[in-house]
This record gives C-alpha cells, sequence and structure tokens, in this order.
C-alpha cells in the first residue's frame, strides 16, 4: 500500500478470503466498506474485526438495484473509493443433468452479474482516483472438472471479464483477479466435515498441490492487497492463481 490510506470496498467480506481481506486492508491502513447481504452479517464482521475504521455496505449482489446500493452505502461511509474488491461468490456443485434454471440463476447472478454491476456502479468514483478493482476468480475458472459445471462456468466468466475489462477501463482503472485453489475457510471445513470420510477428504485436499497443503484465507488475501496496492501500478489484466501449483501442469 502506498503512504496514503486508500478507500477500500470488500464484497462478500462477512467470512473467509473476504473477511482476511478486509483485515489485511485495515493493518495497511486503509478504510475498508465491508459487504455482505444483510445488515447483522455485516455488524458481525465488523464486531470481529474490531476496528474503527470500517462502514456498513450491506446489500443483495444478485440484483442490480442491490449491487448499486453497497456501492451507495460504501461511498457514503468512505467519501470515495480507491479499490474495489469483488469476492462475493457463491459455491455449488453436483450432476450436470441437475443443473436447473434456479441453480444457474443464483451463481451467476453473484458470481458474474452481480460482480459486474458492482463494477459499473462504482466506476466512476474509481476513474476519479485512478484506482484498482480485484477480482476473486478460482482455479474453477481456468481448468473443468466433473460435477462443477456452473460454478467453473462462472469462474471462467470472470477471468475473461478481467480481461476485457482491464483493456477497456486503462489507463485510469487497473483491473486483475486472482485464482484461489483450496483455502481453508468455513465453506471447505464444511465440505470436508460433509464428506463420507472427512479425514480421508482432507488428506486428498492437501495431496491436490504440489504445495501438499490447502492454502489460508490470509494468503489470498496478502495477492490482492499487492494488486491492489502501488507496487503493482503496472499490472493489470492479469489472473494471480494462489493455488499451490494446482494449475500449473494443466
Amino acid at each position: 500500500m502506498s503512504a496514503t490510506p486508500k478507500r477500500v470496498l470488500v464484497t462478500g467480506a462477512t467470512r473467509g478470503i473476504g473477511l482476511a481481506t478486509a483485515r489485511a486492508f485495515l493493518d495497511a491502513g486503509a478504510r475498508v466498506a465491508v459487504h455482505g447481504t444483510t445488515a447483522a452479517s455485516v455488524a458481525h464482521a465488523r464486531e470481529t474485526l474490531g476496528h474503527a475504521n470500517t462502514v456498513a455496505a450491506p446489500g443483495d449482489l444478485a440484483t442490480v438495484a442491490g449491487c448499486a446500493a453497497l456501492v451507495d452505502a460504501a461511498l457514503v461511509g468512505l467519501g470515495g473509493l480507491d479499490v474495489l474488491v469483488n469476492n462475493a461468490g457463491v459455491y455449488v456443485d453436483g450432476p450436470f443433468e441437475a443443473m436447473d434454471e434456479a441453480t444457474w440463476d443464483r451463481v451467476i447472478d453473484v458470481n458474474v452479474k452481480g460482480l459486474f454491476f458492482t463494477c459499473r456502479a462504482a466506476l466512476p468514483h474509481l476513474r476519479a482516483s485512478r484506482g484498482a478493482i480485484v477480482n476473486v476468480a478460482s482455479e474453477s475458472g481456468v481448468w473443468g472438472y466433473a460435477l462443477g459445471t456452473v460454478y467453473c462456468a462462472s469462474k471462467g466468466a470472470v477471468i475473461n471479464l478481467t480481461r476485457a475489462l482491464a483493456i477497456e477501463l486503462a489507463p485510469e482503472v487497473r483491473v486483475n483477479a486472482v485464482g484461489p485453489g483450496p483455502v481453508m475457510t468455513d465453506m471447505l471445513r464444511a465440505q470436508i466435515d460433509d464428506a463420507p470420510d472427512p479425514k480421508a477428504h482432507a488428506a486428498s485436499l492437501d495431496a491436490w498441490t504440489p504445495m501438499k497443503r490447502v492454502g489460508r484465507p490470509e494468503e489470498v488475501a496478502a495477492a490482492i492487497l499487492f494488486l491492489a496496492s502501488d507496487a503493482a501500478r503496472f499490472v493489470t489484466g492479469a489472473n494471480l492463481r494462489i493455488d499451490g501449483g494446482a494449475t500449473a501442469g494443466r
């Protein structure tokens, strides 16, 4: 981060990677608008962060109006915007034949449409500050796997949307993405706990990466902080893979 405190909006900041990202920016001296779907979840996250430099920015990312509302709340609280981190997302898996229209709409509305319209609502303010956007994609956006068709489609869209925006918005606004592999969040812990053999499932996740372990939320947050900082001022259109090498050979 530069010496000047930045004004940052983090979507999906109530847990996991989003919460760790909000904390990383706060530790770097930024002021952070914390987004969650409900006012209650945002209040709980701000209490967990325990920092005076946070503001609430609740909103439903699945609607255009909700995207505008959360950006407006961030602007009221921060007085402007230097960085937008699009972290919010939903994960659904299952057989392709079982993926109905409601499931498709839910994943695409949050993971792609919500990201698109949050960027659009924030753009005038990011242009004014010559700011940066960091989108949270996934290793699932660069390779496909069985039972993950809808999620893979959504994260592939995030990566290519990042590239297109980087070209269109340059040089005023930089746009990059990070592509996490398996990261030990509460969602992954729940997945492990729900597996027929939790111990074996956890071991298989560790074995998946050449680094032989899953990632930590703060490791992804550090990469996001770098891409948003002045140290990355010549970086745009990148998808920085934070996956322990999982996609290096794919």
